[in-house]
């Protein structure tokens, strides 16, 4: 099948991990496919304006668009820009996240390009999010990321067996603005509010929210291989914001007076509004955390429906009121150790959560959606449960990047400007190659 994946990672080596697997899976996971993989930051040339696709995917990042400002300018660029997308007789698939932000936006927006499967992480909520395009979508549950075979792999190396790693509580979150509710603060306000309620106790700390300590690549592996315990919370918001109005109302405000307290903008803006619904999906992180087997402290929630509070992790409250019961927990080695050996299995090991089964799945839903479409897909080929070991998957995957931007060369001549994204793929590429050659001559 010819495959378009439209996105936004430009430069592969500022993106996070989770963020590369999720936009690129089908290219590693079924790489018997022909694939264009399109950053919006290259231009749309007459090329692929003019090429027929059998699938065209619209992943996270490119959906980001719908939160651009001033959107007059970007969003109906973008949406000029790639009208050809809105003409295809291909099966679209949409992979949204955060959809309680411009829901309204979004629901238009995958309307008006005929999507035919979007796969929902706040799928409880996908009637209240889709009230247009549900009426010719099919809408899946889906995840915020999966579990990556590489990154199993590569945790093994990075991985600090459990009693000599050197930090005793690791957490990094991104500080949310005050249009994501109460909720949305939780998350940047968890590792502070846990650390002053264990004042005094000798732990060795290493909590962030700082934009400039964001880890990525293999940093973020080798910190959660260097943690023993974790902090985490389901991500989200308890707002819906559907066109926008808040956010804006937000920006406005802070540009009056940046030092605005959280109370005095939800006065401004949102009154009476927070915490009407809640809508939360668990992050990557759980799963990354899972891998490098460091105990998760959580607070309560669904937590994709796998894990329990004691069996799986140590339930932490909100406001972090029982921080020194978590802490006695914290001096039960062999209970900690069971967590995360329960945690593991119930994540790592259950097929349900890896990327390699999302891809068959999805693969499988496009070939129904194509039959609704009365349209006759090219033969699929080996599915990927079918690729033999690492080191094939690992070589169909370069082939497959390799195959996919010959096009993008071809539109290099045209424009006579390398993107960046090309040059960033290759290398990521060869230093994974290499990466596997070392460990297999070790």
């Amino acid at each position: 099948m010819r495959i378009l994946i439209l996105h936004e990672l430009d430069d592969l080596a500022s993106a996070r991990r989770t963020s590369i697997n999720h936009a690129f899976a089908l290219v590693k996971y079924a790489p018997q496919h022909e694939y264009t993989l399109h950053s919006t930051r290259q231009p749309v040339t007459a090329r692929l304006r003019g090429q027929v696709f059998d699938v065209i995917v619209l992943d996270t990042t490119f959906l980001c668009w719908r939160w651009a400002r001033p959107r007059s300018l970007w969003l109906d660029r973008i949406l000029e820009a790639y009208d050809f997308v809105a003409k295809s007789d291909a099966v679209k698939v949409a992979l949204p996240q955060d959809e309680y932000d411009h829901a309204e936006i979004l629901d238009n927006w995958l309307s008006d390009w005929k999507v035919d499967l979007i796969y929902s992480v706040c799928y409880d909520h996908r009637e209240e999010f889709y009230p247009r395009v549900r009426n010719s979508a099919r809408i899946l549950e889906g995840l915020t990321g999966y579990v990556d075979d590489v990154d199993v792999d590569l945790m093994e190396r990075f991985a600090v067996p459990f009693k000599d790693r050197q930090i005793d509580v690791g957490y990094r979150a991104k500080a949310l603005p005050a249009y994501f509710g109460r909720t949305g603060q939780v998350k940047a306000e968890l590792g502070d509010r846990f650390r002053s309620r264990l004042t005094g106790r000798k732990l060795n700390w290493d909590i962030s929210t700082q934009e400039r300590q964001t880890l990525v690549g293999d940093a973020w592996f080798q910190f959660l291989g260097n943690c023993k315990f974790t902090l985490g919370c389901e991500s989200g918001s308890s707002l819906l914001d559907a066109r926008g109005e808040i956010r804006e109302c937000v920006e406005r405000q802070l540009q009056r007076d940046p030092t605005a307290s959280f109370e005095e903008l939800e006065q401004a803006c949102f009154p009476g509004q927070d915490m009407r619904k809640v809508y939360t999906a668990a992050g990557p992180r759980l799963f990354e955390a899972a891998i490098a087997r460091s105990c998760q402290i959580l607070t309560p929630g669904n937590y994709v429906g796998a894990l329990n509070p004691g069996e799986h992790y140590i339930a932490l409250a909100p406001d972090c009121s029982n921080a020194e019961d978590v802490y006695e927990q914290m001096q039960d080695k062999d209970a900690n150790q069971a967590r995360i050996e329960a945690c593991y299995r119930a994540l790592v090991d259950n097929p349900k959560f890896r990327y390699r089964n999302f891809v068959a799945g999805l693969l499988a839903e496009v070939r129904d959606a194509a039959t609704r479409k009365a349209r006759r897909l090219p033969d699929c080929g080996t599915l990927p449960g079918t690729i033999p070991d690492e080191l094939a998957l690992r070589e169909s995957y370069t082939r497959a990047v390799l195959r996919a931007h010959q096009h993008h060369i071809e539109d290099v001549k045209e424009i006579r400007l390398l993107p960046n994204f090309l040059h960033a793929v290759i290398v990521t590429l060869v230093r994974q190659m290499l990466s596997l050659a070392r460990r297999i001559r070790g």
